[in-house]
């Protein structure tokens, strides 16, 4: 080949150095957005650019670009990478690969002492997750003009601490405004986040779109109460009313199969006391389908469901479906160079749909975009145990090169 290759060592070692900044017990990663963690490992990231001479800049919403020179300095710059924060029962794999096949990339060429005639961008969103704040891909969705900054940073977690404030607290703000940074493209490598690759006996996923997904903020109100004195049909108990939900949606995502899917990930409960009969539930919860309409089907599915709940158990029952993203279709050119960079090196391929989101979902409507996938292991994910080979990581990470390399010229 005339391009270089990767370092499958040196890119697992960044891996589990990385992995030492918010490490679980169960050998996993909680590293919560804009967080004193994930502000280590951005200073980590940052430790590994400076030698390569890459120039950071950071917008106000914390969104890091680390610009290589091309030849060519007003070319719009070819971008990669993904995020470094994760769910509280993280991997050390899920974004964090995104971002360090980006950083082999940069070292690869250095090493080699290549310089590209367009600049290169190696990139790490904010609060891609949105476990500790709400929505999820915050600084690709503000970064797209999907929400304002001035919405974001007003956002606050469960404790009541805002994006401002945190962002402020660890010095992540930049004076930059986000926004369209006039790119020729944005590449997204990713781990799969599920079983296909692995049963198929593949190397990388090609993927071509993404699935209409919905939001849902769930808030029960029924009336507190004693469990003991209080009879049965006198109660009016949130958690009880909650947990038919959960387990409506449930439903409503296996008849949604298989190309559906609809989870409750989170529940928060008043006064959560022993003895005392609930009065305040909140839920979010989702649903997802590759068919727009099917999408709409369920959350009607959902919303009829909270009706006759309500009806029955005598509760008010609040929903808010705070946010929608895709169905996206991403670049048909950049797909097609990625399948090319991958067939170059042997490897075999699949065109596959997203059921996750990602920041690449967002870009896609602002600069040509695309992702690709590399096996995960048994599709474990947001989970200590999930995982991807060093073969695989750096197979992934040298499509990604030779597609940058072809790219940026």
């Amino acid at each position: 080949m005339a391009t270089p290759s990767v370092d499958a060592d040196r890119l697992w070692n960044a891996h589990m150095r990385m992995a030492k900044i918010g490490p679980t017990p169960e050998g996993g990663s909680n590293r919560p957005a804009l967080s004193a963690l994930d502000s280590a490992a951005r200073a980590l990231l940052r430790e590994w650019c400076t030698p390569l001479g890459l120039a950071l800049e950071q917008d106000a919403l914390g969104n890091q670009f680390y610009r290589r020179a091309g030849r060519t300095p007003s070319a719009p710059a070819v971008a990669f990478g993904s995020h470094l924060d994760t769910v509280p029962t993280g991997g050390r794999f899920d974004g964090v690969f995104g971002v360090l096949a980006a950083l082999e990339v940069m070292r690869t060429l250095h090493d080699a002492g290549i310089t590209t005639a367009a600049p290169l961008e190696l990139v790490n969103w904010t609060n891609e997750e949105g476990t500790r704040f709400r929505p999820a891909m915050m600084g690709s969705r503000v970064h797209a003009g999907d929400m304002t900054l001035a919405q974001a940073l007003a956002v606050r977690d469960e404790a009541g601490t805002s994006v401002a404030e945190a962002l402020a607290e660890h010095g992540l703000a930049g004076p930059w405004a986000p926004g369209p940074r006039g790119w020729a493209c944005l590449l997204e490598p990713h781990i799969e986040q599920g079983p296909v690759l692995e049963q198929a006996g593949q190397d990388i996923g090609i993927v071509t779109g993404t699935v209409q997904a919905r939001y849902f903020q769930i808030v029960v109100t029924g009336e507190p109460s004693h469990a003991g004195p209080t009879t049965m049909e006198r109660r009016r108990d949130s958690l009880s009313a909650a947990a038919e939900l959960i387990l409506a949606v449930e439903r409503i995502g296996i008849a949604g199969e298989p190309g559906g899917r609809s989870s409750t990930t989170w529940i928060d409960n008043s006064p959560n006391a022993r003895g005392a009969n609930s009065a305040i539930t909140r839920l979010h919860s989702d649903v997802r389908h590759q068919h727009p309409a099917r999408a709409a089907s369920m959350q009607a599915e959902l919303m009829e469901a909270v009706r006759e709940v309500a009806a029955r158990r005598q509760v008010r029952i609040d929903i808010d479906p705070y946010t929608t993203f895709g169905p996206v279709a991403f670049d048909p050119m950049l797909t097609d160079r990625l399948r090319t960079a991958a067939a170059a090196r042997q490897m075999t391929t699949r065109d596959m749909v997203a059921v996750a989101g990602h920041d690449a979902v967002m870009t896609a409507a602002v600069c040509p975009s695309a992702m690709l996938f590399i096996p995960s292991v048994a599709g474990i994910t947001h989970n200590p145990r999930e995982y991807s080979t060093p073969a695989q990581l750096a197979q992934g990470a040298q499509v990604l090169l030779d597609t940058v390399l072809a790219l940026a010229g």
